[in-house]
């Protein structure tokens, strides 16, 4: 279905950002740290901590989204992020089914922020960029996926305050590989000009409800949890590494190593553009952070009540664990469950599956715990349909 069908459905309302999704007494009911209910029956089976979830964050300083009536594509978005080495712009253009690709002329694009699975296509992206201030004024040429020249302009005035409600819709963006949650800390709808053209086809940006064109500015947060593929090994230091993708699953569109470290506080790694904090108790997770260097707020934070059991020791049953997802510095913009349980000796599964808002409840996952005979570990994260 044609994506403005599916918002003449849904109606403009859809556009806007909402509230938060839990009260503040239901936000502090995660404040506090309890242990999880697990009722183990082994040693840790390896020495380092067991990854079992994915986070992600990244905060566009500008983002500039239109739909095209193009029938390969839908949603275009041109976003500029500002990291300690510099400015730099992606283009993200997302097809009917709101599968989601990166283009930039970023080297060692696959290596690039891996802990998020779109599939990225390293390739020339020239940017004309005479805005001022909060006046935008910006063009991109690029060859999209499909290998058509694409040429896009977008010009208007990014608002001063951030709109009353910030929880943003992801519109069924990335559905494929990731729980996404917004903050929309800017947001200007309909006074935005500019044009696209895809191809020889001459390209339309649509309409809102067949009346708006449908382009706009924005300053938004997207983070979440993603799916993901990789395998753990001890280092012989104080921490291990992780490999993307596992051996065991070579398909896979991110690549690389990194080194994560271990301390009484939890695991770490910072990759140069956000920094990952995963804080355990006796080995149950409690809660993960990512933040974006040059950011004041945590980029994202996810609180789980109980703490997730420590996924090195077998247990008995399910466990079970509430979540809250804030973002941006803004609290309760996602919440739902965690299940764990183990299926062999060697394996143990974990289930999320959301809640609220809506638009996060289509997106469930499930991750695959392997412990291997050579004392590596395989996690595998994917998708599932909802229950």
């Amino acid at each position: 279905m044609h994506l403005l069908l599916t918002l003449a459905a849904c109606g403009l309302k859809d556009l806007l950002p909402g509230n938060a999704v839990l009260s503040d007494r239901q936000v502090a009911d995660f404040e506090s740290i309890r242990p999880s209910n697990a009722a183990y029956t082994s040693a840790p089976i390896v020495t380092f901590p067991v990854l079992a979830l994915q986070p992600f964050g990244l905060q566009y300083a500008v983002d500039v989204v239109m739909v095209s009536d193009h029938p390969d594509w839908t949603m275009h978005e041109y976003a500029r992020l500002d990291t300690p080495k510099g400015s730099f712009w992606i283009a993200k253009d997302s097809d009917p089914t709101g599968r989601q690709t990166i283009v930039a002329d970023i080297p060692n694009l696959d290596q690039w922020l891996p802990e998020i699975p779109a599939p990225r296509f390293e390739r020339d992206l020239l940017v004309t960029d005479q805005s001022r201030g909060n006046q935008i004024d910006v063009c991109f040429e690029y060859t999209n996926p499909n290998d058509d020249p694409v040429e896009a302009c977008a010009r208007g005035t990014m608002p001063n305050k951030p709109p009353r409600k910030r929880n943003g819709n992801t519109m069924g963006h990335s559905r494929d590989v990731v729980a996404a949650v917004l903050d929309i800390d800017r947001f200007l709808l309909f006074n935005t000009e500019g044009h696209i053209s895809i191809g020889e086809s001459k390209t339309r940006v649509d309409k809102v409800l067949g009346i708006v064109p449908f382009r706009s500015l924005l300053r938004q947060t997207q983070a979440g949890l993603a799916t993901a593929n990789f395998r753990l090994t001890h280092t012989g230091t104080a921490g291990f590494s992780l490999t993307r993708p596992s051996p065991a699953r070579p398909e896979w569109p991110t690549s690389g190593t990194e080194e994560w470290s271990v301390d009484a506080a939890g695991v770490h790694h910072d990759n140069g553009i956000v920094a990952f904090h995963h804080e355990l108790v006796d080995g149950e997770l409690t809660r993960m952070t990512v933040r974006q260097h040059g950011m004041d707020n945590q980029t994202f934070e996810i609180k789980f009540q109980p703490a997730l059991p420590d996924l090195r020791r077998r247990f008995e049953g399910v466990v079970h664990s509430q979540f809250v997802m804030n973002v941006n510095g803004q609290v309760g913009h996602g919440t739902g469950q965690v299940i764990a349980e183990w299926s062999t000796d060697e394996r143990v599964r974990v289930r999320f599956t959301p809640t609220s808002p809506r638009w996060l409840v289509d997106r469930p996952m499930e991750t695959k715990v392997h412990y291997n005979s050579d004392g590596t570990v395989d996690v595998f994260i994917d998708r599932v349909p909802p229950s």
